[in-house]
């Protein structure tokens, strides 16, 4: 190896080690190195991350034989070595979220999962040099062509951060090398923060349970197979990187997409992106069987609320009010597909007409079962994709300046918020045990205020409010309509980021 500050670190590391020991360092960091074959500076920096974990590991009385078996530099499969560049066209869901971005404003979300022991950031670290081989697309920045923009992988070294910034803050993915995602950490909890052009919020859950499985592993606590979670040393499996929108079939006409303007919640938008989250802890058994009290799924008695809570949060009384209600279309055909693969609808209600909470859980839950059926998300995925045919042979610098109108137009304002219920979260055995729950948020983007989600997992449902105003009226009011029929059981929320 050459002489670098690695050495001195390597030095520092055998330390009070008999021979044996301060020899299986040599032969291990050796070989280490030469498995990369990346830029000297590129090349030390991953190599850090192992001498870093190894003092942890040694610090915590682990022999260098355990270490070594522990840390594996096999684990790195061939991703660091040579430059192994793979070009990936943005899915049809994908394509419109780099062209309508504004300065400041980015579709960004965040999948996290809190332990229940604070997060060792040097073995994260390690994890996710180790997971991101099997991540293709996930470890791919975002690049302009000449009539679209694309994914090219690169096999950059991916640094995590800790958490001290807002959540979901916008990333500079033009930038040489810049991925398009991060990950976190903060006390028990590990993000990771994802640019909606790579993935949903399926496919990133996919990444961050496989991510935590790598992180627990390297803790010594092992988690059962399961088919759900990639194996990290496995081939990439092509499956998953299949744009599942060449496969629509079934004709639709634009109208499918159109919507009128929603009216919009109360509040002064803040400057930045977000200003409060708000999560409710609930019982997912309890909430199940509150819902089907009322004649309905966990998704249409929260709608309900939403919809309940809304009437006392608007100014304008009379109009559409419609919520936003993604569909993963993988529940239809089985798709294993890691990329965008969601279509949407809306649940559109009078909010000066509302019935009563029970007759309103059966308006939803029949405008779920009409407007989320497969024909008409297969008709939407249609839509999509003739759309994207119209624009196929208009120059991106040409398609950025219209779409940006067409969305500052059409956009969010024809909803007021949306609602996305992840489902429950299978966790195999031994990861169950180590995870407490499960957070999923994403940022509304304006004139929306607010947006909304749920996820759930080890029977703990975390529903949660992003807020992009000054106007705390609507977490309030949910608070209360949950309240009163004995849901939540704690609540948590972030700093008010902007006042």
């Amino acid at each position: 190896m050459k002489k670098s500050s690695r050495n001195l670190y390597l030095e520092k590391l055998k330390g009070g080690l008999d021979q044996e020991d301060q020899d299986r360092i040599d032969v291990f960091f050796h070989e280490l190195s030469d498995q990369i074959d990346m830029p000297i500076l590129s090349r030390d920096l991953l190599v850090h991350h192992f001498v870093d974990a190894f003092s942890y590991y040694l610090e915590q009385g682990k022999s260098t034989e355990e270490i070594c078996e522990l840390m594996d530099y096999r684990f790195l499969g061939d991703f660091y070595q040579g430059d192994h560049r793979r070009s990936f066209s943005l899915d049809n869901a994908a394509i419109v979220y780099p062209l309508g971005m504004k300065y400041g404003q980015m579709p960004m979300f965040r999948m996290a999962a809190e332990l229940k022991e604070d997060v060792q950031p040097v073995l994260l670290q390690l994890a996710v040099d180790f997971t991101i081989k099997r991540f293709p697309s996930f470890s791919a920045v975002t690049k302009n062509g000449f009539f679209w923009h694309y994914l090219e992988t690169v096999n950059h070294v991916s640094l995590i951060e800790e958490e001290k910034d807002i959540p979901c803050k916008p990333i500079s993915i033009l930038l040489r090398g810049f991925r398009s995602f991060r990950v976190l950490y903060c006390g028990k909890r590990i993000s990771v923060e994802v640019f909606h052009a790579i993935t949903d919020g399926s496919g990133a859950m996919v990444f961050l349970k496989t991510l935590v499985k790598e992180y627990l592993r390297l803790k010594e606590i092992d988690a059962k197979d399961d088919p759900e979670i990639p194996d990290i040393n496995s081939p990439v499996d092509e499956r998953e990187l299949v744009n599942e929108f060449n496969e629509a079939k079934e004709n639709a006409s634009l109208s499918t997409f159109v919507d009128k303007r929603s009216i919009q919640l109360k509040g002064k938008i803040s400057r930045l992106n977000l200003t409060k989250i708000t999560h409710f802890e609930m019982d997912a058994g309890r909430l199940h069987d509150t819902a089907r009290s009322y004649g309905g799924t966990i998704t249409a008695y929260l709608l309900a609320l939403l919809l309940i809570a809304s009437k006392d949060c608007v100014n304008q009384k009379e109009g559409v009010f419609n919520v936003q209600v993604p569909v993963n279309m993988r529940k239809f055909n089985g798709s294993r597909t890691l990329r965008n693969y969601s279509m949407y609808f809306n649940v559109t209600e009078d909010l000066s007409k509302l019935p009563d909470k029970k007759e309103l859980v059966g308006d939803v839950s029949r405008q779920i079962a009409e407007k989320g059926s497969e024909k008409m998300m297969n008709q939407m995925m249609m839509t999509t994709k003739k759309v994207i045919r119209s624009l196929c042979l208009v120059p991106l610098f040409l398609k950025i300046p219209l779409m940006q109108l067409v969305y500052a137009y059409l956009g969010n304002s024809i909803i007021a918020f949306t609602f996305s219920n992840l489902g429950v979260v299978k966790l195999p055995e031994g990861m169950k045990e180590a995870v407490r729950k499960l957070y999923f948020v994403f940022v509304p983007g304006p004139p929306n205020r607010i947006a909304t989600s749920l996820v759930t997992a080890n029977g703990i449902s975390v529903f949660s409010i992003m807020r992009n105003s000054n106007d705390p009226t609507f977490e309030q009011r949910m608070y209360e309509l949950l309240e009163e029929d004995g849901l939540i059981e704690n609540t948590e929320g972030s700093v008010e980021y902007e006042s």
